[in-house]
């Protein structure tokens, strides 16, 4: 999903800033989807540009002034049209995952605390996620949808690395001097 139509769909929520709308998608996105600073304001002054969103320049007294945006029902039916669009082949990117294709060439020390900084990882998603779910029984579907399958796929990738990290023990070949160079 583009990042234009990700902040669209944060608006459903309701007006924010751009600061506002990165923290929305970190909190939301975060574990499997990347979002910059650098994206999210080119995308909003082309949605204003386009009509979809309005801005309003709000004054601070200490810092400078903030821009505000909101949904407007040209954005709504745009949000909905872009979601009513397949969205393309599911894809997963990890750089765990391209690490642990190379693993051969890494220390057993350093693999394993590799491991075990993406089982701390996938257990506080978990529970984040886990914790959203009980707390908030009224949100919905689509949330708790996307909330329990983030839970699930963490939990499961999090069981793969508990059960399977020995392949990667010292049993392995050390990687030989020069080797691909």
């Amino acid at each position: 999903m583009d990042t234009k139509t990700l902040c669209l769909g944060a608006l459903t929520f309701g007006e924010a800033t751009g600061y506002e709308l990165r923290k929305f998608m970190q909190d939301c996105f975060g574990n499997f989807l990347e979002v910059s600073y650098a994206a999210i304001y080119p995308a909003l002054a082309d949605l204003h540009r386009r009509g979809l969103v309005d801005c309003e320049e709000v004054r601070q007294q200490v810092r400078p002034d903030k821009k505000v945006y909101r949904l407007t029902p040209a954005g709504r039916e745009a949000l909905t049209a872009a979601l009513a669009k397949s969205p393309g082949r599911h894809r997963v990117r990890s750089e765990f995952l391209a690490l642990m294709f190379f693993a051969d060439h890494l220390p057993s020390d350093h693999l394993q605390k590799v491991m075990d900084e993406r089982l701390e990882e996938f257990d506080f998603y978990v529970e984040k996620a886990e914790t959203l779910l009980r707390e908030q029984p009224d949100l919905p579907p689509g949330i708790r949808f996307a909330a329990g399958y983030a839970a699930t796929v963490c939990r499961s990738a999090g069981a793969y690395i508990r059960a399977n990290r020995d392949l990667l023990n010292d049993s392995r070949q050390p990687a030989a001097a020069g080797k691909g160079k």
